[in-house]
């Protein structure tokens, strides 16, 4: 459980025994590895999948949630890409544990 706790805080998501908060704020500050990223019309739950990689964090993605994403960024924090792609498809990231949920506004 250590482990976890260290991964979790290097990733800047909550810890287990936290409750369920939104990852993308207002005022956010963006931790984590930063990415390069250039897709022309990938499927969202690519994308997605790739940054649970890059941040080292569980994702869940209901079927509901669905579309493409065309990005071209550089040294660009994990959660910003996250919340970014969030933002333009209305979707609601939510931490809860070491999970996160991607779900529809």
């Amino acid at each position: 459980m250590r482990a976890l706790a260290i991964v979790l805080a290097l990733t800047g998501v909550a810890h287990a025994d936290d409750e369920a908060r939104e990852l993308c704020t207002k005022r956010q500050v963006y931790r984590g590895p930063s990415v390069d990223l250039d897709v022309k019309d990938a499927n969202i739950h690519d994308v997605y999948r790739l940054l649970s990689d890059v941040g080292r964090v569980n994702i869940v993605i209901p079927d509901d949630v669905q579309g493409k994403v065309t990005l071209r960024l550089k040294r660009v924090a994990w959660q910003q890409v996250a919340c970014t792609i969030a933002a333009v498809h209305k979707l609601q990231i939510v931490v809860d544990g070491n999970v996160l949920l991607v779900r529809k506004r």
